[in-house]
């Protein structure tokens, strides 16, 4: 068997492959946003990191807020809507109740310069530039409703809705689930911070749209290389799109392959691709950890995945006019393509399976191309140029003429997803506005790029908008360990 899926899960397969690619995207903004706080200024709140803290981000809360149109978060000590909306995707929940009362406190702190990071028990801490001592002071000494105000370690707390307010008087204020995380964390960071890991750092400290470091080895990503490896990103929002780029590095910033696995894609398999696919995946030649690499495709992954020598390429669009059935995935509602070259003397070997499973209801087209019907699925099978092609619902043709050959060329990885404004797509996924989604990875990094047709607001506010977005934040926490 070629691929280790029913035929009739082609698009199940697909819709969760797409979502495990996409949610590295959607979900990492919720993590990650423009810095606007100075590099010094930020360098010192990274040396009040310990040295062993597993994910370290930096989140300009300020400038969120302005690109998601929201000039007053808080009114009348009540978070608005969209306001809310935006710190449930980019701040823990526990921290929600505590930044809801320094949002109603302005010039209390920098929310340009907000710092989180996740020590190596897996706790949160958020850090926070004090802009007004005396206003914050309000916040701590004249909360009502509150435990008593304490002190230790030189830090002045509080205890709000069971999360600790801390200031050090010394410029910073502090978040998390009790004091004696910060006071723990403080105590570490002044015997190694976080600044021994110069590269790391200074990427951090950088004055790009957005940062986020976190630890390969000490996430489900050490076959990135382990404890060594830093998996660092970067994020720019403008109007019109929204765009995330990666790189692998070490302590020291010396960077290292994140694509060197794979070989570059062979775009010969963009002639067996309409013009309107939805959806297209491909990747070269893999000769890395197989198994790791299975395990992120799912059932997509090709039992062959070890033995094919060339690009493996998908692409999915609607067959339906029935945006219910394109939703239900009913049968006949897609059409699935997967092509995956292989050694020669393979190709015979998989038609012969394919033709296994069809049964007694099997007929040949022409020399190379095979059709059945299960299921109320349509289902074609052949041989074409080196690679073996499985297709449902449309016959297998290779006179295509598209656009998408710069989208793959030179890279090692890429997918492009394109859900017009209205289409049946858009309505079978519930998308308000047209979605392109396009990924790219090369031998030492990656980009990720988001834009939106039919949608007036940003492109920001309109990802945030997202109806898959709380979806793909838990998806995109749970690959990283988070």
């Amino acid at each position: 068997m070629i691929y280790n899926i029913r035929h009739t899960s082609f698009f199940s397969t697909v819709s969760g492959h797409f979502r495990k690619f996409v949610c590295i995207f959607f979900a990492a903004v919720t993590l990650i946003s423009v810095s606007g706080c100075s590099g010094d200024r930020m360098r010192s709140i990274i040396e009040c990191v310990p040295e062993n803290a597993v994910v370290v981000r930096t989140v300009d809360l300020a400038y969120l807020f302005r690109e998601a149109g929201v000039p007053s978060p808080v009114r009348s000590d009540t978070l608005s809507e969209d306001a809310a909306g935006i710190l449930s995707l980019f701040v823990p929940a526990d921290f929600h109740v505590i930044l809801t009362r320094l949002l109603a406190a302005p010039g209390a702190v920098d929310l340009s310069g907000m710092l989180m990071f996740t020590d190596a028990a897996g706790r949160d801490i958020a850090i926070l530039p004090v802009s007004d001592p005396r206003i914050l002071d309000s916040v701590i000494e004249g909360e009502r409703g509150v435990e008593a105000i304490g002190e230790t370690d030189g830090l002045k707390f509080r205890i709000i809705d069971n999360m600790t307010l801390a200031t050090d008087g010394m410029g910073l204020c502090f978040i998390a689930g009790d004091i004696m995380t910060v006071a723990s964390a403080l105590a570490d960071a002044r015997i190694s911070h976080f600044g021994v890991f110069g590269g790391v750092h200074d990427f951090l400290t950088e004055k790009s749209a957005c940062n986020i470091a976190v630890n390969c080895g000490n996430s489900p990503l050490s076959f990135m290389g382990g404890g060594s490896r830093w998996l660092c990103m970067s994020l720019n929002a403008t109007r019109q799109s929204v765009t995330l780029t990666g790189k692998l590095m070490n302590r020291e910033g010396a960077l290292d392959s994140i694509g060197g696995n794979f070989k570059e894609i062979d775009t010969d398999f963009l002639r067996y691709t309409p013009s309107d696919a939805s959806v297209i995946l491909a990747f070269g030649q893999f000769s890395g950890n197989a198994r790791a690499l299975g395990m992120l495709l799912g059932r997509f992954a090709p039992i062959y995945l070890e033995q094919a020598d060339g690009t493996t390429s998908l692409y999915a669009l609607p067959a339906s006019g029935n945006p219910e059935a394109v939703a239900a995935h009913e049968a006949g509602s897609w059409n699935v393509e997967t092509m995956v070259h292989v050694p020669e003397n393979l190709l015979e070997v998989g038609l012969a399976q394919y033709a296994a499973r069809a049964g007694g209801s099997l007929n040949r087209i022409n020399n190379n191309q095979w059709e059945y019907s299960s299921d109320g699925n349509d289902y074609y099978f052949g041989t074409f140029d080196g690679s073996l092609v499985f297709s449902s619902n449309r016959e297998i043709a290779s006179d295509f003429n598209n656009g998408f050959t710069e989208d793959f060329q030179g890279k090692r990885v890429a997918m492009v997803v394109d859900v017009p404004y209205r289409s049946v797509l858009a309505r079978a996924w519930g998308l308000p506005y047209g979605v392109t989604f396009k990924i790219g990875l090369n031998a030492m990094d990656f980009k990720m790029r988001v834009t939106f047709n039919g949608a007036e607001a940003t492109a920001l506010r309109s990802l945030l908008k997202l109806p898959q977005l709380p979806d793909l934040q838990a998806r995109f926490s749970n690959t990283l360990g988070l």
